[in-house]
């Protein structure tokens, strides 16, 4: 397959494909092949084999899981330059989590039988998946830590603010999260009911630190909710 510059240019500065040189994104995209997902399509299950990883182009994909109370677990979403499913190309253990696409996404597929010789040879690849885990690491033990008893204000400031990342800058200091993302999902996200979430969004927006439409949440005071969000002294 042949990448665009345009889509080459658009990715984040710290995404696997922007470390690769020309030359050795060529030789990567020749054993691989670009897929449009639509919005609702899982990729794969938990527990199906690792034989594949994922390089989002365009769009966001959801990785999560179901408890025992058949609640959904939302470990994290992906966007534009990430990777998904590397763990299991990289160990051949079974999925750890299902993933699927929250909208519409472009989307590159690597077997885990061409991507771990290309790893042998490029190190510098190498290096950037291991970052990529390490800050998923990172991102679970924030996860942990915001589940052991953190009370729901500062939880949900927490999570609204990872999302807001790499969400897109508006007016007037306006961050528009990058997905579209209804209360249900953003409860799963930061393991709250969905009324909690939806009470303390309304009291939020009252305040005028976010701005909630059908669907839609962007952050009006970052400020305000980084201080929600500070763990107590």
């Amino acid at each position: 397959m042949h990448l665009t510059t345009e889509v080459y240019e658009g990715m984040p500065a710290d995404s696997l494909l922007r470390a690769l040189t020309p030359d050795e994104l060529e030789n990567l995209l020749e054993y691989a092949h670009q897929r449009h997902v639509k919005k609702g399509k899982v990729l794969f299950e938990k527990g199906d084999p690792g034989d594949s990883m994922v390089l989002v182009l365009s769009g966001t994909l959801k990785a999560s899981a179901w408890s025992v109370g058949d609640r959904e677990v939302v470990f994290d979403y992906v966007g534009a330059g990430g990777i998904v499913g590397e763990l299991a190309v990289l160990d051949g253990q079974p999925r750890a989590a299902q993933v699927a696409a929250v909208e519409d996404s472009e989307i590159i597929v690597i077997q885990r039988r061409f991507f771990l010789p290309f790893l042998e040879c490029h190190w510098l690849v190498a290096t950037k998946v291991i970052e990529a885990l390490c800050q998923k690491i990172r991102q679970s033990s924030v996860l942990l830590e915001d589940n052991a008893g953190v009370a729901m204000g500062p939880k949900l400031a927490r999570g609204l603010l990872r999302l807001a990342e790499e969400g897109v800058n508006g007016d007037c200091n306006k961050v528009n999260l990058r997905f579209p993302i209804n209360q249900g999902d953003l409860a799963n996200y930061v393991s709250l009911s969905r009324e909690n979430v939806n009470r303390q969004l309304r009291e939020w927006e009252d305040n005028g630190f976010v701005e909630l439409g059908r669907g839609h949440i962007a952050i009006l005071n970052s400020g305000a909710l980084a201080e929600i969000g500070e763990p107590s002294a």
